[in-house]
Protein backbone atom coordinates (compact mmCIF):
# COMPACT_ATOMS: atom_id res chain seq x y z
CA UNK A 1 0.00 0.00 0.00
CA UNK A 2 1.22 3.48 -0.81
CA UNK A 3 0.99 5.62 2.33
CA UNK A 4 2.47 9.00 3.20
CA UNK A 5 2.66 10.46 6.67
CA UNK A 6 3.52 13.93 7.91
CA UNK A 7 3.14 16.10 10.99
CA UNK A 8 0.62 18.94 10.95
CA UNK A 9 0.74 20.85 14.19
CA UNK A 10 0.01 18.45 17.03
CA UNK A 11 -1.36 15.80 14.66
CA UNK A 12 0.09 13.12 12.48
CA UNK A 13 -1.60 12.89 9.09
CA UNK A 14 -1.65 9.45 7.46
CA UNK A 15 -2.52 9.43 3.76
CA UNK A 16 -3.30 6.05 2.19
CA UNK A 17 -3.26 6.22 -1.61
CA UNK A 18 -5.53 3.32 -2.58
CA UNK A 19 -8.56 1.32 -1.46
CA UNK A 20 -8.50 0.11 2.13
CA UNK A 21 -9.08 -3.62 1.93
CA UNK A 22 -8.05 -6.64 3.97
CA UNK A 23 -4.68 -6.72 2.22
CA UNK A 24 -3.74 -3.18 3.25
CA UNK A 25 -5.13 -3.14 6.79
CA UNK A 26 -2.07 -4.45 8.62
CA UNK A 27 0.30 -1.89 7.10
CA UNK A 28 -2.08 1.01 7.67
CA UNK A 29 -2.77 -0.06 11.24
CA UNK A 30 0.97 -0.18 12.03
CA UNK A 31 1.43 3.35 10.68
CA UNK A 32 -1.42 4.74 12.79
CA UNK A 33 -0.25 2.93 15.92
CA UNK A 34 3.28 4.28 15.41
CA UNK A 35 1.85 7.79 15.12
CA UNK A 36 0.04 7.47 18.46
CA UNK A 37 3.12 6.03 20.14
CA UNK A 38 5.03 9.08 18.94
CA UNK A 39 2.89 11.20 21.22
CA UNK A 40 0.58 12.73 18.62
CA UNK A 41 -2.68 13.67 20.38
CA UNK A 42 -4.54 12.97 17.17
CA UNK A 43 -4.15 11.02 14.01
CA UNK A 44 -5.84 12.29 10.89
CA UNK A 45 -6.57 9.78 8.13
CA UNK A 46 -6.60 11.76 4.90
CA UNK A 47 -8.83 9.57 2.75
CA UNK A 48 -8.89 11.86 -0.27
CA UNK A 49 -7.28 9.18 -2.47
CA UNK A 50 -9.19 6.20 -1.06
CA UNK A 51 -11.95 5.14 -3.45
CA UNK A 52 -13.29 2.23 -1.39
CA UNK A 53 -13.23 0.67 2.09
CA UNK A 54 -14.17 -2.99 2.47
CA UNK A 55 -15.62 -4.66 5.60
CA UNK A 56 -12.20 -5.48 7.05
CA UNK A 57 -11.16 -1.86 6.46
CA UNK A 58 -14.22 -0.68 8.38
CA UNK A 59 -13.37 -3.01 11.27
CA UNK A 60 -9.83 -1.65 11.25
CA UNK A 61 -11.09 1.96 11.40
CA UNK A 62 -13.15 1.08 14.47
CA UNK A 63 -10.13 -0.62 16.08
CA UNK A 64 -7.95 2.41 15.34
CA UNK A 65 -10.53 4.82 16.75
CA UNK A 66 -10.72 2.79 19.95
CA UNK A 67 -6.93 2.51 20.18
CA UNK A 68 -6.47 6.25 19.76
CA UNK A 69 -9.01 6.93 22.52
CA UNK A 70 -7.24 4.46 24.81
CA UNK A 71 -4.00 6.41 24.22
CA UNK A 72 -5.85 9.64 25.14
CA UNK A 73 -5.82 10.66 21.50
CA UNK A 74 -8.30 10.98 18.69
CA UNK A 75 -8.74 9.59 15.22
CA UNK A 76 -10.20 11.93 12.65
CA UNK A 77 -11.20 11.16 9.07
CA UNK A 78 -10.67 13.80 6.45
CA UNK A 79 -11.56 14.36 2.80
CA UNK A 80 -13.74 11.31 2.35
CA UNK A 81 -14.88 10.53 -1.16
CA UNK A 82 -18.60 10.30 -1.85
CA UNK A 83 -18.28 6.54 -2.07
CA UNK A 84 -16.49 6.18 1.29
CA UNK A 85 -18.96 8.55 2.95
CA UNK A 86 -21.82 6.45 1.61
CA UNK A 87 -20.18 3.21 2.84
CA UNK A 88 -19.83 4.65 6.34
CA UNK A 89 -23.39 6.00 6.24
CA UNK A 90 -24.93 2.72 5.05
CA UNK A 91 -23.13 0.76 7.76
CA UNK A 92 -24.19 3.28 10.44
CA UNK A 93 -20.54 3.99 11.22
CA UNK A 94 -20.43 7.62 10.10
CA UNK A 95 -21.50 8.99 13.52
CA UNK A 96 -18.63 7.10 15.21
CA UNK A 97 -16.02 9.32 13.56
CA UNK A 98 -15.18 12.96 13.45
CA UNK A 99 -15.20 13.70 9.72
CA UNK A 100 -13.82 16.93 8.30
CA UNK A 101 -13.53 18.37 4.81
CA UNK A 102 -9.71 18.38 4.66
CA UNK A 103 -6.68 17.05 6.50
CA UNK A 104 -5.56 20.62 7.19
CA UNK A 105 -8.90 21.43 8.81
CA UNK A 106 -8.75 18.24 10.87
CA UNK A 107 -5.19 18.87 12.03
CA UNK A 108 -5.90 22.49 13.01
CA UNK A 109 -8.95 21.43 15.00
CA UNK A 110 -6.88 19.42 17.47
CA UNK A 111 -5.92 21.20 20.64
Amino acid sequence: MKVNTYRAGPSTVVCPREAITQTECDQLKVMVVEATLGGAPAVVLDLSEVPFIDSRGLEMLLELEKGCREQSGRLKLAALSENCTEILRLTDLLPRFEVLASADQAAKGVV
